[in-house]
């Protein structure tokens, strides 16, 4: 799954695949809107926070993608499957049904999302889904096969170490990686926090990869620069976002702590194919797409 400057540099203009080795032999298609003077951008869009994550709303965010210049997304679970826990129906029952979905799904439904998004010309880069100790080892497989067909590269949440640990063994069996994404919770000795955290994760299989948010790095005083100069082989994207140190509050792009031109322009200097996956928490006056249009032309002015 290494991939050269050469390679990336060439396959980051297509909108089906950034990664090569990890796409396996996608075929090459329209050039990508959001590869941006050598960096691969693509969105987080928990950023419309106006906007329910539910499959009934996935046109309006193809749409909204669009807007923003977008080729690229990291896509939430929620925007594709089908949701269970309705009134009149327990948790246990809503789980269970879940679950029945994801290991009877048919290809042709995931197929037919990508498609959505092909004809959008977005690439599904990863697929966020918090697995954790409810996933049945079908379960798992299904999500990752799902994912794969969808188009992604990985399958990505919140889950600490221990779970990372179990997880491990099932990307590789269907060419994709794991991501390990952090937050800013210094407690909690299983959480993904650190750089430490970070390397304990990545000893888990070549198949793990870090997703450095570096938001949460920053609140946690850890070093975004370091940690990607020291660990960009064994990375797969960051969530660039700003905020204050000492676990202080999420601020609009240029207003925080976060090193952010610096990590575009190391990103961009060494040609890593690491994608930058823009996400905001900070509060607005102004609509999410103006908000997130600001994100992303401050970073182009940055690498211009």
């Amino acid at each position: 799954m290494n991939v050269t400057r050469r390679d990336f540099g060439t396959l980051a203009l297509s909108v089906g695949a950034i990664l090569p080795r990890m796409a396996r032999g996608q075929s090459v298609a329209a050039p990508n809107r959001s590869y941006i003077h050598g960096v691969q951008f693509g969105l987080q869009p928990f950023c419309y926070h106006d906007l329910a994550m539910t499959r009934e709303n996935r046109p309006t965010l193809i749409k909204r993608l669009v807007q923003n210049g977008m080729g690229m997304v990291e896509l939430h679970a929620t925007w594709v499957e089908p949701r269970f826990n309705v009134p009149g129906v327990n948790a246990t029952v809503a789980r269970e049904k879940l679950r029945e979905w994801r290991v009877t799904a048919s290809p042709d439904f995931y197929r037919s999302i990508k498609k959505e998004f092909d004809e959008a010309g977005i690439a599904i880069f990863t697929y966020y889904v918090n697995m954790n100790d409810t996933f049945t080892d079908a379960e798992i497989d299904a999500t990752f096969a799902g994912a794969r067909i969808l188009g992604a590269k990985g399958c990505i949440g919140s889950q600490g170490l221990r779970v990372s640990q179990r997880l491990a063994a099932f990307p590789g069996k269907h060419g994709m990686f794991l991501g390990l994404h952090n937050h800013d919770n210094l407690s909690d000795p299983d959480a993904l926090n650190t750089e430490a955290s970070f390397d304990k994760g990545l000893v888990f299989s070549p198949d793990v990869k870090a997703t450095l948010d570096v938001r949460h790095f920053t609140a946690a005083n850890g070093d975004c620069l370091g940690f990607i100069e020291r660990h960009h082989e064994r990375m797969s994207s960051v969530h660039l976002g700003d905020r204050r140190k000492n676990n202080g509050r999420s601020a609009p792009f240029g207003e925080g702590d976060a090193p952010i031109i610096q990590v575009l322009r190391l990103i961009r200097d060494n040609g890593w194919p690491i994608v930058v996956l823009l996400e905001f928490e900070h509060g607005t006056l102004r609509t999410q797409v103006d908000e997130v249009q600001l994100m992303f032309d401050y970073c182009k002015r940055a690498l211009a």
